[in-house]
């Protein structure tokens, strides 16, 4: 189930985060800003089925009103499994918006491939987004007539 993110869920987020992008992770801080600045579009995949993990939130999506993936991830143990495609889905379809995009760092390949898997295309490089390490930006452009 995909629900608004709240403030409770952080200590989830950080652990998330910390395994997800140990280059460069964001701190509660950062969550919590983000969680201000976009308080409708700060989701959370939250496990549904009946085991001892049920309510426990499996990954997160960010992103502006205008498209822009701010963060996206997925915790180590439950990746594969369609969570991504499930929050990024949901992001897309969402009322208005003409073309979502993201920043990924060259060296990630998992994170490429996820994206190319999404439809998304390499439209630019941000040459060292990442202090030493160029940013590619993905992007997909969105068709007119999304379901409601």
């Amino acid at each position: 189930m995909i629900r608004p993110f709240s403030i409770s869920d952080l200590d989830r987020i950080l652990q998330i985060e910390k395994e997800s992008f140990p280059k460069s992770p964001y701190d509660w801080a950062t969550f919590v800003n983000l969680h201000f600045l976009h308080p409708e579009t700060f989701w959370v995949y939250v496990n549904t089925t009946r085991d001892r993990e049920e309510g426990q939130v499996f990954g997160y999506i960010i992103f502006s009103k205008d498209g822009h993936i701010i963060s996206i991830a997925v915790h180590a143990q439950h990746r594969r499994k369609g969570i991504g495609n499930d929050l990024l889905q949901s992001a897309m379809n969402t009322p208005h918006l003409k073309r979502v995009w993201a920043e990924v760092r060259r060296s990630n390949e998992g994170a490429q491939a996820f994206y190319f898997h999404m439809g998304f295309q390499i439209v630019g490089v941000v040459p060292n987004y990442y202090g030493n390490e160029d940013a590619l930006i993905v992007q997909r452009t969105l068709s007119e007539h999304k379901p409601h």
